[in-house]
Formats: C-alpha cells, structure tokens, sequence
C-alpha cells in the first residue's frame, strides 16, 4: 500500500484507503451474515443491521479523521486541504468507539434486534477488517536481525512486521467464522463472539511482545492490558451469552413472527365459533331427564 494516493490534484493517504477498504470488506460480511439468520428467523434483520453498523463505522471514521478540528480549529482557515492528509490520534478513535458503541446500542433496542445476534455478527466483521488493514499497512516492531524483517525507508535497520504478525495470527480465526460458524449458522448463541475475544485477546498479547510499547500499568502496555481485558471478558461470556441470548430469541420470535400472529388470530377465530356452538347446544337439566316438570 502506498503512503499517498494522486487522484487529479487530490491526494489521500495510503492509511485512509486502507481504512475505507476494510471497513468495505467487514460490512460485506456482516451483510452476509445478517442474510443468514434473516433467513433462520422469521424476522428480517438484515437491513436494520446493515444500517447500524454502517452508521457506526461511519461515526468512528468521521471522529477519527475530523477530530483535530476540535484540538486545532485554525487548520479550517489556514489550510483546510490538510484534512485530507491528516488523521486523529488514538484519542479520537477512543472517542468515536464509544459514540458508535452508544449509537449502535440505541439502535438495537429500538429496532428489538437480540443483542447477542449482534454481537456475534460484528465479531466476524470487526475480524475481517482488522485483517485486511494489518495485512495492507506495516507496523514496525522492535529491531530484529530475522530474514523476514521490514526496513524503514532511508535505513538500514529491520523491525519486526507487527501487523503481518497479527494479520497471520487472526486468519485461522476468520476461516474459522466465515466457514465453520457461517455455515453452523448460529449467530445469536454467544458461541462466536465468546471465542473471537478470547482468540483475538490471545494473538493479539503474543504479537504485543514484539512491538515496541511503554509499559503503563502492571508492566503491560495499555494494548496488552486491552488484550488482557478481552480474555477475561470471553471467559466469563458464556453464562450470560447462554442465558441472555436464549430469552432475547424467545422474544424475538414471539414479537416479531408473522405466522405466530396469524396463528393467534385463528385460534381467537376458533374460540369464538366454539363458543357459539356450545350457547345453541346448550342442555338445561332441570328442563330435560326425569326431573322435567309435568305440563
């Protein structure tokens, strides 16, 4: 991937292509798997999800990208063309994770869209997409004399390729979400998301010991301590993801299915002509059998 991309007297940054390119990937994937429990359930998800999740990713782009407006408001006047080139700092990307986490969360209950249902789903698309930018951006590690190692332009020097370390690492997960679970077709039970985390929590703590980071807490770096979180969250998932998805299913499928509420109406139908039919043949011993009184 280049650093810079000339389109006529435009110019984008290599990174922001490659942003744009795997979130194109990710949503395509959450599309996807949102067709398949569309197609399980009576309901049909696929649209609501696509939406929220685009709307989401949208959301952390424009914070990301535009964010500097709000430390640096002068660039609007001074050199408004730099927005194209510049990009936030991992405080932005903090900042619109949360806004599109509280968007998204807005939306799914609005919607009644089962919670678990999409957690599963973006857990497959969030793989994907972190995939496809740590295989097309470099990261440079800590030094390294290993065959493999990538130079920085202008050096001599080798670094480990932090991203090709990840991007490796998190392709036996993504096989085992597109064609396993996919095919399973069981988005919705915790399985998947229980597991991504763990899985990704993993690969992503053994890749952090080859990148150069700071220690902040209990010598870890705050990316290990983010991994570390991911562990212990998809080791205690499966309770909740159990019983919380089974109950949301259940209400689901009683809110939302169209044949079920077809059904009721023939059942109050036929309530109705039973009930007639017993007023007509209604029998009143005291007026029939041998206490009937003499005429």
């Amino acid at each position: 991937m280049p650093d810079v991309f000339q389109l006529g007297p435009l110019q984008l940054q290599g990174k922001l292509v490659a942003v744009l390119l795997a979130c194109v990937i990710g949503l395509w994937l959450i599309r996807r798997a949102a067709r398949q429990v569309s197609s399980r359930e009576e309901a049909m998800m696929s649209k609501p999800i696509d939406d929220i999740v685009f709307a989401g990713a949208i959301i952390v782009l424009i914070t990301w990208k535009l964010g500097i407006i709000v430390t640096q408001p002068s660039i609007l006047w001074t050199s408004p063309l730099k927005l194209l080139m510049v990009v936030g700092s991992s405080t932005e990307i903090m900042l619109g994770l949360l806004l599109a986490a509280v968007y998204m969360y807005v939306q799914i209950r609005k919607q009644r869209i089962p919670l678990y249902v999409f957690l599963d789903i973006l857990a497959a698309g969030l793989t994907a997409a972190i995939f496809v930018y740590c295989a097309l951006i470099p990261g440079y590690g800590l030094p390294t004399t290993w065959p493999w190692g990538i130079r920085v332009e202008g050096t001599i020097s080798r670094f480990h390729p932090f991203h090709a370390y990840v991007s490796l690492l998190l392709l036996p997960l993504l096989i085992w979400q597109i064609g396993y679970e996919g095919r399973r077709n069981r988005f919705g039970s915790g399985i998947l998301l229980k597991y991504s985390l763990m899985y990704s929590g993993a690969s992503g703590m053994l890749a952090s010991f080859f990148a150069a980071a700071k220690p902040e807490l209990l010598y870890l770096s705050l990316a290990q301590l983010i991994f570390l979180f991911m562990i212990i969250v998809g080791m205690l998932l499966p309770a909740l993801a159990h019983n919380t998805g089974r109950r949301e299913l259940s209400a689901m499928s009683q809110n939302d299915s169209k044949t079920q509420i077809q059904q009721e109406q023939q059942n109050k139908e036929r309530e109705k002509s039973q009930t007639g039919a017993g007023k007509e043949g209604f029998v009143d011993k005291k007026l029939d059998g041998p206490n009937r009184p003499s005429t």
